[in-house]
């Protein structure tokens, strides 16, 4: 991938994109420049501001382009080309770094720095002691994961313990062959660090403490006591809760009958103070109401409580209102869609008329061309004074009503007595009878000299099947399996299947 160039044009696209300052580079105090392919970090001078720096899966191999942002305090740095940390004490504001998976072997860049509280390396070329012997000289780190590096040394553990041993809350050496190879590794290391809150990958509790404490004290045995004492302590504590909660239960009963031994009458409202109204409502009809639970429950599955149906008649309520609305708008939006067709028929009539009249249309001759006759518009010969014909709708005499009726229905009879007698005489023809012959002996003369009638046509049972054509395979039944018979049954088969074996003395079989 061919490398992004850190142009001034660039840089400024990149702060437009991501809603910075592009015309005021000192006012961006986060600059993203993750998976851009840079190779070497330049034209940052006029970022004076920056306090957040993202130049993760990069190829960057050293600092030189960063050293002058002050004010930088978070840098991010993964995935990169980096060898070294060199410079990186010039970041006077620097508190959190995250140069993991790239080829470090030594923090030695690191070394006086006084502001960094968060280093995170792992996935990097770390082996010896010499590698982290920089961070005895960073009094306020805190957070520090070298998981995944080379470190092999139990010496390294040695090291973190004594010179930080006191500071750090997070540490992370997974993935390091130290871990295989300390003995009781999680132990030695949580007891080493007083105040560390995590390690690896799990959180360290106190209990985790005390027995890894007992463990260096006394070996596993130590271990097991301390185990069975804690397990006392949590019993005890326990109780000692429970114990409070009956004290505080006792004093509200003691308090709650003095009251009322003195007239005053606790606040009824007293009992729903942490309840949502829905609840309350319900609360309310089981208590004061003397509602039953089932019918409770048949009610809320119905939805017929007071909520609910406040809820419905709310959720009715709007939509009414939102039909309502959408109604009002349909109507002005098909109002206005009549007048502009209306508008469009006008101007198309005063284009006709404009055109007929040889006047060009504007919107200035509209009323004087719809003052015009129709009849003008159409034909410039037309003469007032020429009569026109009109044609004049004229109601059907009802006189003869029954006359026509009489005929329409003496001519139908007619028709249909010509199309019967076609029919008749198409018969008689396909019949096959010679003339002269009556109706009754038509059957007699079609079966003699005539040629067959012509098969029926085919169906699902009587079609034939071409040899080619595929014939669906008949199912058998499976054949039912036989069961198994003993010995006895074998050897004695025929007597076994004789219908008189219940007839022998001492056998109770049945038939």
């Amino acid at each position: 991938m061919a490398a992004w160039e850190m142009t001034r044009a660039a840089l400024r696209k990149i702060c437009l994109n991501n809603n910075g300052y592009a015309h005021a580079p000192e006012l961006n105090d986060v600059l993203h420049l993750h998976c851009k392919g840079i190779a070497e970090v330049t034209n940052l001078e006029e970022y004076t501001g920056l306090k957040a720096i993202y130049l993760e899966s990069n190829s960057v191999e050293e600092l030189d382009g960063l050293l002058h942002l002050q004010q930088l305090k978070c840098l991010y740095m993964s995935k990169n080309c980096l060898f070294g940390l060199d410079g990186a004490t010039s970041l006077a504001a620097l508190t959190a770094l995250d140069v993991s998976d790239n080829r470090i072997e030594s923090l030695e860049g690191l070394r006086g720095h006084a502001s960094i509280t968060t280093l995170i390396a792992y996935g990097n070329k770390i082996k010896s002691v010499d590698g982290i012997d920089a961070l005895r000289e960073c009094p306020r780190l805190a957070t520090l994961d070298l998981s995944t590096n080379k470190m092999a040394e139990r010496s390294c553990v040695d090291f973190l313990i004594d010179t930080m041993g006191g500071q750090l809350s997070l540490l992370k050496l997974q993935g390091n062959p130290l871990v295989s190879d300390v003995p009781s590794y999680r132990k030695t290391v949580v007891c080493g660090f007083k105040h560390l809150n995590y390690l690896d990958d799990m959180p360290v509790f106190p209990k985790d403490r005390r027995l890894a404490e007992a463990w260096r004290r006394g070996g596993v045995e130590e271990e097991k006591a301390e185990r069975a004492r804690c397990f006392a302590d949590e019993k005890a504590e326990r109780e000692r809760q429970r114990d409070r909660f009956n004290d505080m239960v006792a004093a509200a009963r003691v308090d709650a009958e003095a009251k009322l031994a003195a007239g005053v009458l606790p606040d009824p409202e007293l009992r729903y103070q942490f309840m949502s109204e829905e609840a309350k409502a319900e609360a309310k009809m089981l208590y004061e109401g003397g509602v039953a639970e089932w019918e409770m429950d048949e009610l809320r599955n119905k939805e017929q409580l007071p909520w609910q149906k406040k809820e419905r008649e709310t959720k009715k309520a709007a939509k009414g209102a939102a039909g309502k609305a959408a109604g009002a708008m349909a109507a002005v939006t098909l109002t206005e869609l009549a007048m502009k067709e209306e508008e469009q028929g006008v101007s198309a009539e005063v284009a006709a008329a404009a055109q007929k009249e040889n006047v060009g249309f504007n919107a200035n001759n509209v009323e004087d061309a719809l003052a015009l006759p129709v009849a003008m518009m159409c034909d410039e010969s037309f003469d007032t004074g020429e009569d026109v014909p009109v044609a004049i709708p004229v109601e059907e005499d009802k006189g003869d009503e029954p006359d026509r009726v009489e005929r329409e229905n003496g001519e139908a009879a007619k028709e249909r007595k010509e199309r019967e007698d076609e029919q008749d005489q198409e018969e008689e023809d396909h019949s096959g009878a010679p003339d002269g012959v009556s109706a009754d002996d038509k059957e007699v003369v079609a079966g003699v000299g005539l040629p067959p009638p012509p098969p029926p046509p085919p169906t699902h049972r009587n079609r034939q099947r071409l040899p080619t054509q595929h014939r669906p395979r008949r199912r058998v039944p499976r054949r039912r399996q036989r069961r198994r018979r003993s010995g006895a049954q074998r050897t004695c088969g025929a007597w076994w299947r004789s219908p008189r074996r219940h007839w022998l003395p001492g056998l109770a079989f049945d038939s």
